[in-house]
């Protein structure tokens, strides 16, 4: 029989009703004291067993609610990672359009100057056609010249996002596989406990 904490315990928690477990015992043949002492007994014996049970597992609320709070970490993370890859996008299509700008800006002077050469060619033809076409020839080849330039450092710049964007998914992939990895070590913990 159970004494003190555990008879209150089981008096608190009784989930069995001991006198038709007497009645039952009683008709199988046990007498009134035998059958009351083993009601009283698988009842303490069931309330103890419950208790065990809730000390070594965790309620299914406080799992739930461990998990809606990692989930809330999780997506609060989630929401701050996008909005600073967002930003860092933002900043490089800035800088891509200055770029995109500064090239139209360039192949409009280049434009200008050889149409001015031409006029220029035309008037004085006779007298200077060799010369101006030497100089024509120096002010294309510096045209393309630059044009590859800049494409190149466009073609780096689309590079450089795409790395970018590659390392954050990587990292959002790691960190998450991280999270993931804690929680499940927690909830180990907590069923070992």
């Amino acid at each position: 029989m159970a004494s003190g904490p555990t008879k209150e315990a089981v008096e608190r928690t009784l989930v069995v009703d001991t006198l038709a477990q007497t009645k039952k015992f009683e008709t199988l043949g046990l007498s009134r004291d035998q059958a009351e002492n083993l009601a009283v007994y698988l009842s303490e014996q069931i309330v103890l067993d419950r208790m065990r049970l809730s000390e070594k597992f965790t309620a299914k609320v406080e799992l739930e609610k461990s998990m809606l709070e990692q989930d809330a970490r999780i997506g609060g993370f989630k929401a701050e990672l996008i909005q600073k890859q967002d930003m860092h996008l933002a900043t490089l299509q800035k800088d891509l359009d200055r770029q995109q700008n500064y090239l139209d800006k360039i192949r409009s002077e280049v434009r200008h100057e050889i149409d001015k050469l031409s006029a220029s060619q035309r008037l004085d033809l006779n007298l200077e056609k060799g010369r101006m076409r030497d100089d024509l020839q120096q002010m294309r080849d510096k045209t393309i010249e630059l044009e590859i330039k800049l494409d190149r450092e466009v073609n780096d710049i689309r590079a450089g996002m795409e790395k970018a964007k590659n390392d954050i998914i990587k990292s959002t992939i790691a960190i998450m596989g991280t999270f993931s990895a804690i929680a499940f070590t927690i909830t180990r913990l907590m069923a070992t406990m």
